[in-house]
């Protein structure tokens, strides 16, 4: 999942403390009451150390009432494929569904690295749900995932 719509940045502000907008709280309750209403399962959030991210995994960790906590991974922030499939296959085989929460375009990327599906640039708040086949997380490679769907705010609305 790409982060919620943030503020520009400000004079002398680092981009790593943006804020979410008031759109962009809205757009991660959107999601989040998408993945409640659809059954999503979700384990375990993983989000950038952006202000931005840590906000959105917070409002949606909030809707859905996980009872693990958010896990922050400060290299998910400016992440390439590599850091991204080094994150993933990290991940611990105890939670299935993770939601990752990452930046454009690295997370648009990663996920048409992992499934071969042309995504392009994900929107903010956008979410690619991707299947795997798989016994554990280490298994995961270049298009191994299924694609199956990719929603943003304004297709759910």
């Amino acid at each position: 999942m790409r982060h919620a719509q943030s503020a520009d940045k400000q004079h002398s502000q680092q981009d790593k403390d943006r804020e979410l907008t008031t759109s962009g709280m809205r757009e991660a309750a959107t999601v989040g009451h998408f993945l409640k209403k659809n059954n999503y399962t979700v384990d375990l959030i993983v989000s950038s150390g952006a202000q931005r991210a840590k906000a959105t995994a917070t409002v949606i960790h909030g809707i859905l009432n996980l009872p693990s906590e958010i896990v922050i991974n400060e290299e998910l922030y400016n992440a390439s494929i590599r850091n991204l499939m080094q994150i993933t296959t990290g991940l611990d085989d105890d939670f299935k569904n993770i939601l990752i929460i990452g930046h454009n375009p690295y997370i648009s990327y990663f996920a048409e690295h992992l499934t071969k599906a042309e995504i392009g640039a994900m929107e903010t708040a956008g979410l690619v749900s991707i299947r795997f086949e798989i016994s554990n997380w280490l298994e995961v490679s270049e298009d191994i995932g299924t694609f199956e769907n990719y929603v943003h705010p304004s297709i759910i609305e």
